[in-house]
């Protein structure tokens, strides 16, 4: 009987562990994004957002949680998310001419911007235009160097 909890213990702990998760973002400084891209041989995607955005912040309900974003741009980016008014923010987003939220990049693992795209459409749109942005020559080349280092 005492193995009972247990049991209940690691099943609860292993069911969650199946569970699928949305988008998964890297914390840290810009630079350290890039060098991770760099390190791991991986592209970068980043959203550049503004806390009083109403768009930013469907974005944010309703794609970064979903599975179904989380399998198309887990296994594929560094996910990287920029507030455009605090921080390096401001200055990243004078470098990369953000002029509206959300705006998100697509970046090669050497720091040259692939895809630029601006707004939320939702998640089927997100999920169409990551596997465009994947279809792209700069972007292959950079996943089949990223297969080669594993």
């Amino acid at each position: 009987m005492k193995w009972i909890p247990l049991l209940l213990v690691l099943t609860l702990t292993s069911s969650r562990a199946d569970e699928p998760v949305g988008m998964r973002f890297f914390v840290g400084s810009w630079q350290q994004a890039l060098t991770e891209s760099q390190r791991l041989g991986k592209p970068l995607f980043v959203e550049f957002y503004a806390n009083w955005c109403p768009p930013c912040h469907r974005m944010a309900r309703e794609a970064f949680p979903n599975p179904a974003i989380g399998n198309a741009f887990n296994p594929h980016f560094i996910n990287y998310r920029i507030d455009a008014e605090i921080g390096e923010g401001p200055e990243l987003a004078k470098r990369f001419a953000i002029g509206s939220f959300p705006t998100t990049l697509y970046f090669t693992p050497t720091g040259d911007i692939v895809h630029r795209a601006v707004g939320y459409a939702g998640v089927n749109s997100m999920i169409q235009q990551v596997k465009l942005v994947l279809k792209m020559p700069p972007m292959r080349r950079a996943i089949r160097q990223q297969r080669r280092r594993s």
